[in-house]
């Protein structure tokens, strides 16, 4: 009778075992698996359609799930995702959850540039006129700075008439105001809704598109006439991969798996990914691609 309920006992372990990490529920698929939740342009598309592939070499399984940007911290910091991919590191700064998380890497740029609307291709931006820029604030701040930055206008001549504040963030437009003008009256910005400054390129001497707009209005790079391009602006706002400090510190399995993915995303699979697919919109290389752990 004990040889009976012993061998009962065990069969009932076994069993527990086999349903909990066996076959059933794939335990050794689990360890072996990358949860990310990330934004959809780009960072879905390069995790799934290269870096997916990359990991997959060394037995990993990646799995995307695109978020929006607003939970994608909590949802790290809650342990549903192991990273995520759509900030950079001042975002990342702000973050206030209980859970630290930290950058493993930066990946990639996604610059503001200045396109030629009605101006003939090979006409230098200081002689626009007239110029577009998108209407949401940060967008407008940094048109307005990459204006300045490539001679258009001038924050010491325009004086208290810079319509970014001394803060940087904040413009200095009324609600109502749609168009900015030079204090000597010869250039003109006009704020236009994203959804709209494609098809308005050719109202405008130029444009400053942001990446994603450029990218799926399927204006190429060919078209650029400028582009956000200083070194440590380009560096310090690359898009990163973040995850959980903590746990990235002490659980060898979880930082196996964050080491794993921020090779991927620093090699040169992804830089030519990144290159061939947004048509040279995104900056993704040596100057973004920055090992941070």
């Amino acid at each position: 009778m004990r040889k009976f309920v012993k061998a009962v006992i065990t069969a009932v372990l076994s069993l527990s075992i086999f349903v909990s990490c066996g076959v059933l529920t794939g335990c050794g698929k689990r360890a072996k698996t990358i949860r990310v939740c990330a934004s959809d342009v780009p960072h879905a598309e390069v995790l799934n359609e290269c870096v997916k592939d990359l990991l997959a070499k060394d037995g990993w399984i990646l799995e995307v799930t695109i978020l929006d940007w607003t939970i994608q911290n909590d949802s790290v910091a809650s342990g549903d995702y192991d990273a995520n991919y759509f900030q950079h590191v001042p975002y990342l700064n702000t973050y206030t959850g209980k859970t630290e998380l930290f950058a493993s890497c930066k990946v990639h740029y996604e610059p503001l540039g200045i396109y030629y609307g009605k101006a003939t291709v090979g006409t230098p931006v200081t002689s626009g006129k007239t110029f577009a820029i998108c209407d949401d604030v940060s967008n407008a701040i940094r048109a307005f700075n990459l204006l300045e930055a490539k001679g258009v206008i001038s924050k010491t001549v325009e004086g208290e008439n810079y319509p970014v504040n001394a803060d940087g963030e904040t413009l200095n437009m009324s609600e109502t105001s749609k168009t900015w003008t030079s204090v000597n009256g010869q250039v003109s910005v006009t704020l236009v809704a994203e959804n709209l400054l494609v098809s308005s390129l050719a109202d405008y001497d130029f444009a400053c598109l942001p990446c994603n707009t450029a990218y799926t209005g399927k204006i190429n790079s060919s078209k650029r006439a400028a582009v956000e391009d200083n070194i440590t602006e380009v560096a310090g706002k690359a898009n990163i991969i973040a995850a959980r400090k903590a746990d990235y510190n002490s659980d060898a399995k979880y930082k196996a798996k964050i080491d794993a993915l921020t090779s991927a995303m620093l090699s040169k699979e992804v830089a030519d990914y990144f290159a061939q697919k947004y048509l040279g919109a995104m900056t993704c290389d040596s100057t973004t691609q920055i090992d941070l752990r």
